[in-house]
């Protein structure tokens, strides 16, 4: 039988590597897609024309069976690696992607959504100024053809509430995904859970609230996109997700609390004990 040879390409199967230099921290932005010939291309350029030039581009593709992986070839000697494989999920190929990334600073845009012009080196800037380990910006969003629809107010995300389970969509404010980037040390420290298959992003969020504090940037650095084929179940069942991860963390809240009242109460008994015998009682 004829071996099946992997289906992938890139710079990186020529032997070319990127890393981080100094005063220039490496940057994988990483892309999962599914038969996404539609948007696809736009997502690729909008990565490759940054201005920022020291980038890492990873491209996780499921098993395609449209244009996309003719489209992915068209832009070969721009992604540093790209891959058609099965997968058990967007979160499963995503990290699996982070695990090949080389740069000290992660992040991920969906084959339909776009990073601004400009974006990366703004991101790069700031890690360097403010020495930060993630970073988010304004919630942007575009209609199918591309027209900006939707400009947020920058959110100030306590990370307490972020912890808690306390931001999302509909509720305090929401981080967006496309516009948020963070340290590899702080992704490994708390990475993606693979079991979720649609609030992979929220539960992430909260993890990296126990290590770091989130920075916001006043500025749009990414747009999602809106459109036909984002169904409305999908959107309610990310919403599951998250309320599911929510009431967990109230729990184990109210597990310690708990917890603490139950020790404060032994202390309280004992030292009263203690009172009555040294006969400071009444």
């Amino acid at each position: 039988m004829v071996p099946i040879m992997k289906n992938e390409g890139g710079l990186r199967t020529k032997g070319y590597l990127k890393e981080s230099l100094k005063g220039k921290p490496l940057i994988t932005v990483v892309t999962v897609v599914y038969n996404g010939e539609k948007f696809i291309e736009e997502t690729i350029l909008s990565v490759i024309n940054q201005t920022y030039d020291n980038v890492e581009y990873i491209i996780m593709d499921g098993g395609s069976t449209d244009e996309t992986i003719n489209i992915l070839k068209k832009y070969e000697e721009y992604i540093d690696y790209w891959v058609s494989e099965k997968d058990a999920g967007m979160y499963d190929a995503l990290h699996k992607g982070f695990k090949l990334g080389n740069g000290s600073i992660y992040s991920w845009i969906n084959s339909d959504d776009i990073y601004e012009q400009g974006a990366l080196k703004i991101v790069a800037d700031t890690f360097i100024k403010h020495k930060i380990d993630w970073l988010t910006a304004v919630p942007s969003v575009i209609d199918v053809n591309g027209n900006v629809i939707s400009v947020e107010y920058p959110f100030y995300y306590h990370k307490h509430l972020i912890r808690n389970g306390l931001f999302r969509g509909d509720m305090l404010g929401f981080i967006q995904q496309e516009s948020t980037f963070f340290s590899s040390k702080l992704y490994w420290k708390s990475p993606l859970n693979t079991s979720y298959k649609f609030a992979g992003d929220y539960h992430l969020w909260c993890g990296f609230a126990n290590y770091s504090k989130l920075y916001t940037l006043k500025t749009t650095l990414a747009y999602f996109r809106i459109h036909n084929k984002q169904l409305s179940n999908d959107k309610e069942k990310y919403y599951q997700e998250c309320d599911d991860l929510k009431i967990n963390f109230l729990y184990k809240n109210l597990v310690k609390i708990n917890s603490i009242k139950k020790m404060i109460k032994s202390i309280l008994i004992l030292s009263n004990k203690k009172m009555i015998r040294i006969g400071f009682t009444s």
